[in-house]
């Protein structure tokens, strides 16, 4: 058939598209060189990373996502546990405070150490990040989070400026970490949600003012209460426990609680005083305490569930150290079998993470009077929490496995 434009025309037209490819190749090479040249000199991508999106780098499947301060900024870094090897992911305009990672791992929710309405959620599948605020819903400061779907959080949150040991005012919120979007959640008030990865069950803590200690007295109660709340329609919240005591002594008595992969138990600290914490865990259909664990210094209340079965790692500074050691301890319920890692070397630890199969446990280590992002990086064998299966990672904080 005769070419309906002419022969010239066509090859023209080829011509054309021909050097529009070997621009749009070009255009590629570069981009993907100058990202791999970003970085400082001395980091190496791993040889698993992969690139998308014109060269951002993005984790490998079981790379460890974990922060790294340098030259005033924190960055996400993506570290390989066999080799060592790592690579600059993204650099942060905030210093984290905490991290939650999505069921199924692909997004990760950092709250800013700074208080103010947003959050931040990076992609791992994309290298995207994003923040996402409250402001809308005139919340002016984000206390806590939580994943209540793979791409929805549960945040808790206020209208005061200013963070408080005691977020009375705090409420919560859904917050679509994909569109921005955000809305009440039941019209629930409380603080420190956690929603099992299931996303069946959710625990929260409510805390109110009980009042003058006494007549006169500046001091006044806290009544802190331990809800759960089935996450289905027309449920109401369960309360599971009680507390009153006396503000101004740093007394929290359900601190951070945290559920199990299945929503069986719940594990949340009790501090009895700047130096002093208890580690408690329940069962969460009644709250029943299965067991204490009680140290010397309050710290980073760090704990995580393993992914598989019902095992919590956390860290203690056990009351007959000295005051300069920490050990990794894991408790399982079943059983009711716990065990410790020999003495680490530095004092706190600054976040913990299992790998998607339970085969490491990595976690963050630094110095008594250093920040959380300033921390060495380790992993370590949870089956034995031998300190001679324990490697050095190099710097890094905030530990995550990437999917």
């Amino acid at each position: 058939m005769r070419d309906p434009v002419g022969p010239k025309a066509s090859r023209s037209a080829l011509g054309a598209a021909a050097a529009a490819l070997a621009v749009a190749v070009a255009l590629l090479l570069f981009a993907t060189a100058a990202a791999a040249s970003s970085g400082p000199a001395t980091a190496a991508a791993p040889a698993t990373a992969s690139t998308t999106h014109f060269g951002i780098v993005v984790p490998a499947s079981g790379d460890i996502v974990a922060v790294r301060r340098s030259a005033g900024r924190d960055s996400l870094w993506s570290v390989d546990p066999a080799t060592t090897a790592a690579s600059q992911l993204v650099i942060l305009p905030f210093r984290p405070a905490s991290v939650a990672q999505s069921p199924g791992g692909r997004r990760l929710a950092y709250l800013p150490m700074s208080a103010g309405p947003k959050v931040y959620v990076y992609d791992t599948k994309t290298g995207a990040l994003v923040s996402r605020s409250l402001a809308a819903r005139g919340v002016k400061v984000v206390d806590s989070l939580t994943w209540l779907t793979a791409t929805k959080l549960l945040v808790a949150g206020k209208a005061t400026a200013g963070r408080a040991f005691y977020p009375f005012a705090d409420r919560l919120y859904v917050l679509d970490a994909v569109t921005g979007a955000s809305s009440r959640f039941r019209k629930l008030s409380g603080t420190e949600p956690s929603v099992a990865p299931a996303g069946t069950l959710l625990v929260y803590v409510r805390l109110s003012d009980g009042g003058p200690v006494s007549s006169g007295s500046p001091m006044r109660f806290v009544i802190e209460r331990l809800y759960r709340l089935k996450l289905a329609a027309g449920t109401t919240p369960h309360l599971l426990a009680t507390a009153k005591y006396p503000d101004g002594l740093d007394i929290r008595r359900f601190h951070d609680p945290r559920l199990s992969a299945r929503g069986s138990y719940l594990i949340s600290s009790t501090t009895g005083s700047d130096i002093s914490v208890s580690y408690m865990v329940r069962a969460a259909a009644n709250g029943a305490v299965r067991r204490t664990v009680r140290t010397a210094l309050a710290g980073n209340a760090a704990t995580a569930w393993s992914n598989h079965g019902n095992q919590v790692a956390f860290w203690s500074m056990p009351l007959a150290d000295n005051t300069d050691t920490t050990r990794l301890l894991i408790y399982s319920p079943v059983g009711d079998l716990l065990r410790h890692s020999d003495k680490l070397s530095k004092v706190a630890v600054t976040g913990l993470a299992w790998s998607s199969s339970d085969a490491l446990l990595a976690y963050g280590l630094r110095g008594f009077t250093t920040l959380d992002d300033v921390a060495e990086l380790w992993t370590i064998d949870p089956a034995t929490l031998s300190l001679s299966s324990a490697k050095d990672l190099g710097a890094g904080s905030l530990p995550v496995f990437a999917p």
